[in-house]
């Protein structure tokens, strides 16, 4: 089984243009305006701030599902999950497509236009991760993505849907649940410095966590990341690098004149029914 990352020397450049908060300008006397911010129930404004790399935006509606019993078909997708703005949303899917991996559509519900994520590779199975860039200026709120995969014959998989919900940065003390695919948690630790402790139970499911302070990963699972990758995707039981279950601690030595938050990504394997719990005390 192979697993594909869409388009890796854009996303690097995305998730590297991410670190940049504002740009000053030398000819300037006044900062430039800040970006409008986008309501996520606004379907059409919303689609127009995504950022998938190496996709194309296309006008109307994606082409149905093809009624042919050699079209490809992908399962095992997570079907809610939870992202802080300005990162990035990882959709993961398994797909089976015997004349090869075209691409990939992408629909935020109710818009007018959709994104294709055109590939055309020989790989006809695997685990299949989407990259989706969240800017700051998305609000808080709810908003679903359905889409599919085309194969090189250009016939279209069966539709899937993942609902996703932009969350607050929380402040501490903070208790987060969850279970498949990727949740991206932030929180504000507060005014004094110490150590914050952060407890996870995976239960008898194994999956992943990672903790980033001061764009570092200082502790986790698994084996270290970058703040600019992602954790390996697990389908359930299949022995990935940092899919542990049980439970555990990871100390945070925080200091509020380095950085303020403490970013938690939580990696619930796919396909199995997973669920996991976190808390994050305040320093002590």
């Amino acid at each position: 089984m192979k697993t594909l990352y869409k388009s890796t020397k854009l996303l690097s450049l995305l998730l590297a243009l991410s670190t940049l908060l504002f740009i000053v300008s030398c000819g300037g006397d006044s900062d430039p305006a800040p970006p409008a911010e986008v309501d996520p129930s606004d379907a059409d404004a919303l689609a127009g701030v995504l950022v998938i790399p190496g996709s194309q935006t296309v006008s109307g509606q994606p082409p149905a599902p093809s009624t042919d019993s050699d079209a490809p078909t992908i399962s095992n997708n997570q079907t809610s999950a939870t992202v802080v703005a300005d990162n990035t949303l990882y959709l993961p899917f398994n797909f089976d497509s015997a004349q090869g991996y075209g691409g990939c559509y992408v629909q935020v519900n109710g818009a007018s236009s959709y994104f294709n994520i055109p590939d055309g590779t020989s790989a006809t199975d695997g685990l299949l991760v989407v990259p989706i860039g969240i800017p700051a200026s998305v609000q808080e709120g709810d908003f679903c993505l359905t889409y599919c995969i085309y194969d090189n014959s250009g016939r279209v998989s069966n539709l899937r849907t993942t609902c996703v919900t932009v969350g607050p940065i929380q402040e501490c003390p903070a208790f987060t649940s969850g279970s498949d695919g990727l949740t991206i948690a932030t929180y504000d630790l507060g005014d004094s410095p110490g150590t914050a402790t952060i407890t996870y139970d995976m239960y008898s499911i194994q999956d992943r966590i990672d903790v980033f302070y001061n764009n570092q990963w200082i502790g986790g699972s698994g084996s270290s990341i970058s703040s600019t990758s992602f954790p390996p995707v697990s389908s359930c039981g299949d022995g990935q690098n940092g899919y542990v279950s049980g439970t555990g601690t990871i100390d945070v030595n925080y200091n509020p004149a380095t950085a303020r938050t403490v970013t938690v990504y939580m990696s619930g394997c796919i396909g199995g029914g997973t669920a996991w719990d976190l808390g994050v005390s305040c320093p002590q």
